[in-house]
């Protein structure tokens, strides 16, 4: 990961962090030390949204508390994934050429499944502030690999008179820099992905804000690995990777219910 990016990341959680009191003090409905807010939920759900070094994703989980500190939690999650190789460019050669990421032989997603246990570290008190939490959990993580197509120019003269621009799989043994005017359409290639199962592990922290506790507001920091034993490739000169580590932080919104 670069410099840059780092920087990015890091200036990003920062401000989630200082936006966590001022959530807290600006609540539309701020409620007092109520029946509601005294009561252990059984149930919860929540939507999220997932920023990670290598991309976005989504995510869903739903699940009981099994005390009053553990809960379990079912989670869906649906992530894009790029490599850190990644460089985009232009053919500075042809005219309103587009850009592409040079060397790149897939757009890769993760399609994940599995259990999450949320362990409860610091309790926050009635009136609002910060609960917060250990997560930590895993599952199955299917890779699913799209090729990458561009745009090729091709002399169909055969005398370098006449050209035409043709969408074909990124090979970089029959294309040159100058043979490529630029990323086709994502739809291209839908109708080749390949599946590559694995596993997925994660880790990290969870800080719950607001005060009523019906609803929920939260951020996660923490690491994830996907591991895939027959590997997947998203760059031509790293073929077959097999594990895929990140660092994410994700926002989510929910609530809390019982089901007897």
């Amino acid at each position: 990961m670069s410099m840059k990016r780092f920087k990015n990341i890091l200036i990003l959680f920062l401000l989630c962090l200082t936006s966590i009191p001022v959530f807290s003090q600006f609540d539309n409905n701020p409620v007092e030390d109520t029946l509601e807010n005294m009561i252990l939920y059984n149930r919860q759900k929540t939507y999220g949204v997932i920023l990670h070094n290598l991309g976005l994703g989504i995510n869903y989980r739903s699940g009981k508390r099994l005390s009053i500190f553990n809960t379990r939690m079912f989670e869906l999650e649906f992530a894009y994934m790029k490599s850190y190789k990644q460089v985009k460019m232009v053919n500075p050669y042809v005219i309103n050429s587009k850009r592409y990421v040079y060397g790149k032989s897939n757009d890769v997603f993760f399609l994940r499944g599995g259990f999450v246990w949320k362990k409860l570290l610091n309790r926050k008190p009635y009136w609002g502030g910060v609960e917060l939490r250990f997560v930590y959990g895993g599952g199955v993580s299917i890779g699913l690999a799209k090729p990458y197509y561009l745009y090729i120019i091709k002399d169909i003269s055969g005398s370098g008179d006449t050209f035409t621009i043709v969408p074909e799989k990124y090979d970089p043994t029959k294309h040159s820099n100058t043979d490529i005017f630029g990323r086709a359409p994502f739809s291209k290639g839908f109708n080749e992905i390949s599946i590559h199962p694995g596993l997925q592990l994660k880790s990290g922290l969870n800080f719950e804000f607001g005060t009523q506790n019906t609803k929920i507001k939260s951020l996660e920091i923490g690491a994830a690995v996907d591991i895939l034993p027959t590997g997947m490739t998203i760059m031509y000169y790293s073929a077959n990777q097999i594990v895929f580590p990140t660092f994410y932080i994700s926002i989510s919104f929910g609530k809390r219910f019982n089901r007897y």
